[in-house]
């Protein structure tokens, strides 16, 4: 009797006091994991705080602001590379927007004038930038026939995906 007593005691033990006890167990750790992700979100702002003055010293040295759009960007890499190599700018219309495969996106016309090697090196050198991608390119020899000389051409077709849709 005693024995039969004792196992029915034991569920009616276990719901009266042990099962308040394991569900204040099991908040207080979750109180405690509670605290250390509060603690983490303050060491983890103040990394993304150095970050951003870091990414910001970045982006003046190479003068981008948000106020400047994507074109003048694309204007200052040509410049720059333009400055060291003997490149002319001949055409550098404005971006027209396309949609390709659901995914809205910008193409700038652009004409370079130059020799045959240094366009070759523009080209790798935007390529390794990463502003975009180079859609299509062509060369194509021209004449001026008041100076009766011809010169290289360089057409290009570079492509930004402004977003998806």
């Amino acid at each position: 009797m005693v024995l039969i007593g004792f196992i029915l005691l034991l569920p009616i033990l276990y719901f009266v006091s042990f099962k308040s006890t394991f569900e204040l167990k099991n908040s207080y750790q979750n109180l405690i994991k509670e605290k250390e992700t509060a603690e983490n979100i303050t060491s983890n702002i103040r990394f993304l705080k150095q970050e951003d003055k870091y990414i910001d010293s970045i982006l003046a040295a190479e003068n981008v602001f948000l106020n400047n759009s994507f074109q003048q960007i694309l204007l200052k890499k040509i410049n720059t590379y333009k400055n060291a190599d003997k490149i002319e700018i001949i055409e550098f219309n404005n971006g027209v927007e396309i949609l390709d495969n659901a995914i809205a996106s910008q193409v700038y016309p652009i004409t370079l004038k130059g020799d045959f090697n240094a366009l070759l090196q523009f080209l790798n050198y935007f390529e390794q930038e990463g502003l975009g991608e180079i859609k299509s390119y062509s060369f194509k020899k021209k004449k001026d026939y008041a100076r009766r000389n011809e010169y290289l051409v360089l057409e290009l077709l570079f492509k930004k995906v402004i977003s998806n849709q």
